[in-house]
């Protein structure tokens, strides 16, 4: 029982380090960036301007004029 524990410790472990290794190599550039001080979330936001939008609201379909009636059956 032991050993199937280690077994499933370790292989737990390989995956967490393999999983963290990948991220990192994947990321590199961005993490040194951020070590340097040069973040994105450190440089100045797009200025945009402001936009005002006009919605017109329209009836999708007519109302029906016809008014319901019974018919005899056939």
């Amino acid at each position: 029982m032991i050993v199937l524990g280690f077994l499933a410790f370790t292989v737990a472990l390989g995956l967490a380090l393999l999983v963290m290794g990948d991220t990192l190599a994947a990321n590199a550039p961005k993490i040194a960036a951020a070590l340097r001080g040069h973040s994105l979330l450190a440089e100045p936001v797009m200025v945009t301007r402001p936009v005002s939008v006009r919605m017109v609201s329209r009836r999708v379909s007519q109302p029906v004029s016809v008014q319901p009636r019974l018919r005899a059956a056939a």
